[in-house]
């Protein structure tokens, strides 16, 4: 059922998806689904919920470790793209081209993507302290904002030319985001 319903929200968004279809996908009856998820609500934030922490454990596992901030962000990018390039469905779940329109669904998304940036600031914490930015400062949040934003739409650009690999599109992105946070970190920031 969680199969059907990844690749069902994922290919129509959350007001575009059926759960008639997705109990059709996976072989069982809408009944069924209700058994195991209230509402459509229901299925869809446990499944985000799923996958945001799916993606945040690849990132943690990545940032794990002392290593120097520029292996760290390396690792964390990496993880990122091959997450985005080997778990699609998940990633268009996460990151869909049209947020929810219905308004506790898209505060239910907006409430795991602000729970993501917080995780994600503390895990990179070491690396704003290393260039010079007290991690709670408005500054590195508006870092950790731009980055982010920046990544998903590398990601988007990625899906649209898929032939260029995903070590490339890792250089783009170190060479976009290393190089802002290295220049911070050899010159302190202000």
């Amino acid at each position: 059922m969680v199969d059907a319903a990844l690749r069902e929200f994922s290919d129509h968004g959350y007001e575009g998806a059926s759960l008639g279809r997705i109990a059709a996908d996976a072989g069982v009856t809408r009944t069924v689904l209700y058994d195991h998820f209230s509402s459509k609500r229901a299925l869809f934030v446990a499944l985000l919920e799923a996958e945001h922490r799916r993606l945040l454990s690849h990132l943690r596992a990545a940032l794990a470790g002392d290593a120097p901030s520029a292996e760290r962000i390396r690792a964390m990018l990496e993880a990122f793209l091959a997450f985005a390039e080997y778990e699609p469905e998940a990633w268009r779940l996460l990151y869909p081209e049209h947020a929810p329109v219905e308004p506790e669904v898209a505060g239910d998304h907006r409430r795991l993507h602000r729970d993501a940036s917080r995780l994600l600031a503390s895990m990179l914490a070491p690396d704003a302290r290393r260039a010079g930015l007290d991690p709670a400062s408005p500054v590195a949040g508006a870092i950790l904002a731009l980055q982010q934003a920046a990544l998903e739409g590398l990601v988007r650009w990625w899906h649209v030319h898929p032939r260029v690999s995903r070590d490339e599109v890792l250089d783009a992105a170190m060479k976009a985001l290393w190089n802002g946070l290295e220049g911070l970190e050899k010159r302190g920031a202000r």
